[in-house]
């Protein structure tokens, strides 16, 4: 991938609803997008070309009535950027069968 930033973008909001994930998720340049327990409501992981898009970037979020406050951290440099695969989950039936793994 060419030369770009990475920033999260920490988002409160004034309601908890679904209308704000929504606009959310529709901005183009954002790739993930997590509902968070804590102080803020949102954290969002954009990726744009430079540091003035991102400032544009943040203004458009702003600008959603129901956002009350962004906090914004800029990536340096990526460690590791794999998902993990998930582990099997056991059937329901061993999950309440006393005798399983026994």
């Amino acid at each position: 991938m060419r030369n770009t930033l990475v920033a999260f973008v920490f988002v409160q909001t004034q309601l908890r609803d679904l209308k704000t994930a929504t606009l959310l998720a529709r901005i183009p340049e954002v790739e993930e997008l997590h509902r968070i327990a804590g102080e803020d409501c949102y954290v969002v992981r954009v990726r744009v070309e430079s540091t003035e898009e991102l400032g544009r970037l943040i203004r458009d979020i702003e600008r959603i009535k129901s956002v009350h406050s962004t906090r914004t951290t800029l990536v340096l440099k990526t460690l590791k950027d794999k998902p993990v695969p998930h582990p099997k989950r056991s059937s329901a039936s061993s999950r309440h069968d006393p005798d399983v793994n026994r």
